[in-house]
């Protein structure tokens, strides 16, 4: 049962890690176009599809490497924590999250939403597909719904926080700080041997 919870914890984690900056653009969308939710979380969730299918696939290619590597995987994201991290400090001021899109149709809002997951999903198939290739096929069953059940909070989160200003003032001025340690944990995790490798011990 604690091993169940680690890898729900660990994917749970690299999920918020990894698509902090995805749930800010989401809210975006959802106020730009409060009059098409459905059409928003309709394409939300048909990228995060797109994204779970190219990190199943790149995790595949990932297990060709010898198990005694594997570990070696983790060192990917902490990689981009301490890349978040430098460019955190680098950073003068806040950068403002927004959409260039400007469409207005339903279909093109649709597509929006694709293109805007699938352009900013390069951190979430690199993380994802480091903590595939390095779990055990019983943990990978857990990894998957872990992962759309995120999906599916974060849509509600970003609807939320349209409606509640406080929300999104949070997530903008604090969520920054977190993901890059977030990351970097995540990253120790894969390197270390749990109960969730291939290579147990």
């Amino acid at each position: 049962m604690n091993d169940l919870l680690i890898v729900i914890g660990v994917t749970a984690s690299a999920f918020i890690g990894t698509n902090l900056d995805n749930l800010l653009l989401l809210a975006t969308m959802y106020s730009r176009y409060y009059r098409h939710p459905w059409t928003v979380t309709a394409g939300y969730f048909v990228g995060m599809n797109l994204i779970a299918g190219i990190t199943i696939m790149v995790g595949e290619v990932g297990e060709l490497i010898p198990l005694s590597y594997l570990g070696l995987l983790g060192v990917i994201p902490m990689m981009l924590g301490l890349l978040s991290l430098w460019k955190l400090f680098r950073r003068s001021g806040t950068e403002a999250v927004e959409s260039k899109f400007a469409g207005n149709s339903t279909l093109a809002i649709f597509f929006a939403l694709i293109g805007i997951q699938l352009s900013n999903g390069t951190d979430t198939i690199v993380t994802f597909s480091a903590l595939y290739a390095d779990s055990s096929d019983p943990s990978d069953y857990i990894v998957a719904p872990t992962f759309f059940v995120m999906v599916g909070i974060f849509s509600w989160l970003a609807f939320y926080s349209v409606k509640h200003p406080k929300l999104g003032h949070v997530l903008v001025h604090y969520g920054q700080f977190v993901t890059p340690f977030i990351l970097i944990l995540v990253g120790f995790y894969i390197l270390g041997n749990t109960a969730s490798d291939l290579v147990p011990g």
